[in-house]
Parts: structure tokens; sequence; C-alpha cells
């Protein structure tokens, strides 16, 4: 009896010390594999039921500016995207020619103005002819003529914006001769922008009015391809071009602040098909994503970076079959789980599942 007792405690004793020895049938510190997922990114409902046509910006305010004297290039003192207001001074020429030619054409009209003077006291002591007064009075206002004209040529060789907004291009460099007429500073003004495009007869046949042009429409720059720009109709040409059986359309778009958006970049316009009835742009989400707690639904987001998941809350309207639609907690571009909500918990790591 004494020796059971004695090898009972010897087995205990090991026991205990297998048990302090830290060996362990599951180890803690081993990594946890992402959990596979099925994800879903959010996208705008019935994507496929808009069309997208290339388009071309145009400005509704745009001005070419000239010198009508010519000469050379002085002072350039705007450079390309600086804003300006009206009435400041974008370019001078040299005016030394011209202020020349101001002050010989200024000495010669007050020389005639004088002698019109002159003539006029003599008329009237019968000490001169009519055709002597007639000829003084000719020779004055041509020189008169020739004053206005040396005067504006020296004003045009100033280029001054005519309102104000941003300088789009420029086509003049300093010391350079510049002719008269030539394209010197193309200045873009504040009216907004505009985008072309040729819409088919086809689809121009289907359209009801204005609104159902609007509706839901927006463009994509090539330079910005992630940003979507609202736009709003503004005409369309009541003549179809003959070769292509299609109709000039332009919309018009306010420029964002943090854009520099100049005529003649390249857009892509997406409208909505007006063969597709009209409806709300909807956030749908299967039913298999929303996860109840109480009265209050969620859903778990993904964040990309670090791919793990993160409670969001939602409200939504009456579940329609598969699908229920978002009112509130979601917006486009997020990545949601699409099944499995049950065995997910704040701040998992998830992996995306495929087939």
């Amino acid at each position: 009896m004494h020796i059971k007792t004695l090898v009972s405690a010897t087995l205990a004793s090991l026991l205990l010390v297998a048990c302090d020895s830290g060996t362990s049938v599951v180890d803690k510190n081993a990594e946890v594999l992402p959990r596979p997922a099925k994800l879903l990114e959010i996208r705008l409902k019935n994507a496929h039921d808009f069309l997208n046509y290339p388009a071309v910006v145009q400005s509704r305010q745009l001005s070419v500016l000239s010198f009508e004297v010519g000469g050379m290039l002085n002072e350039l003192n705007v450079l390309e995207a600086q804003r300006v207001v009206k009435g400041e001074v974008l370019a001078t020429l040299d005016q030394r020619d011209l202020k020349a030619k101001v002050a010989s054409a200024q000495a010669q009209y007050k020389n005639a103005n004088n002698e019109y003077q002159r003539a006029l006291r003599l008329i009237k002591q019968n000490a001169i002819s009519q055709s002597k007064l007639g000829e003084r009075k000719s020779k004055r206002e041509v020189n008169k003529s020739e004053l206005e004209t040396a005067q504006k040529a020296l004003q045009d060789a100033v280029l001054i914006a005519p309102f104000a907004g941003a300088i789009a291009k420029i086509s003049i460099e300093k010391q350079q001769i510049i002719q008269a007429g030539k394209p010197a500073i193309t200045l873009l003004g504040k009216a907004g922008l505009e985008a072309v495009f040729n819409l088919p007869s086809s689809i121009v046949a289907r359209v009801k009015g204005k609104k159902e042009q609007s509706r839901e429409s927006y463009l994509i720059l090539n330079v910005a391809p992630d940003r979507k720009i609202s736009i709003r109709f503004k005409e369309a040409a009541l003549e179809a071009d003959a070769a292509s059986q299609t109709y000039a359309v332009t919309f018009a778009f306010d420029k964002p602040e943090d854009l520099n958006i100049l005529p003649g970049m390249n857009a892509v316009v997406w409208l909505k098909d007006p063969s597709k009835p009209a409806i709300n742009n909807k956030i749908l989400i299967p039913l298999t994503s929303i996860a109840v707690d109480g009265e209050q639904k969620y859903v778990w987001v993904l964040d990309k970076n670090t791919m793990q998941v993160a409670r969001r809350d939602i409200t939504i309207e009456a579940d329609v079959g598969e699908r229920a639609a978002v009112d509130s907690g979601l917006q486009v571009g997020d990545v949601i789980v699409e099944a499995g909500v049950a065995l997910l918990a704040e701040g998992m790591k998830v992996s995306k599942w495929s087939k």
C-alpha cells in the first residue's frame, strides 16, 4: 500500500514538471492566418445602363490675344496657368519708335492747328481767301488723324487682359520680333467650361427633354481618371452631320479648384441611357453581407492597406429580394465582406477568397 502511494506521488510530480516546462499541445504564439472572405466593392447601381462618348473640353470664355502692331517684345509679365485680373498688363512691345512717332505727330498737329487758328483770324479781316482757309483746315484734320493713329499704335503695343481669368497659353518670347495679328497669349476666363461630343441620332431620338439629358451625367478627364465631374446639358445641334449622322451636343461644367483643366483636353462623357427608366442611385448590397446587433444593422468594411475588417453601422430600406438598398453608412469605393459575416471580429485580418 505504501509502495502504491509512493508511485502515485511520483507520477503526479512528473506530470506537474511536464506542465511547468512550457510544453503545450497548442502553440499560442503561432501566427493566425487571414480568414478567406468573399469581398464586394461598392459601385454605382446599374453602371451598365450608362452610355459613354469621347468629348473635347472647350471654354465658354476663351480669348486669343494678339498685338495690333509689330515690334520687339520688351516685357512679358505672366506665366502659363497664372491668374490675372481685368485690366492687368500682360506684355509690352518696345515703345521707343512709337513714342517718337507720337511726339512728331503732336508737333505737326500743333503747328497745323496754329496755322488754322491764324487763318480764322485773317479771314475775318479779309486778309486770306476761303480756299486758303480750307487748305489749312484740311491739313489740320490730316495731322489730327495722324496723331490719333500714332497714339493708338502706342496703346496697341501693350497687351491688356480684357477679363479676369487664367493664362492658358503663351506663344511669344521676350526679345522676339512680334508680327501684328500673330497669336500671343490665350486667356481662359472664369465663365466655365464645356464638353462637346457627337451623339448618335438613335440616342437623340429617345431623349425626352433637357432634364432627361442631364440626369446622372458626368465626365471623366483623361488626365484625371479617378475624378467624376458633374455636367449639365446646355445645347444640341438641330442638324446632323451628313457623314456620321451624329449631332453635336454640349454639356457645361464647373472647373474644380484643384484641377488645371484647359481647352482641348480629352474626356469621356457618361450619360444615363434614355431608354432605361429613371431610378435613384442607391447602393445595393446582398443580405448575406448584413449582420445584426439588436436593432442595429452593420457590415464589415475592409481596410485595403492592412486587410483588416472594421464594423460599420448602416441604415437600409426594406429588404427587396436578395439585396437591400443602403440609405447611409456606405459609399462608392468601399469594400465589404459579402458572406460569412458571423465568423468575423473587429480587427480580424482577411484575404480575398477565390474559387
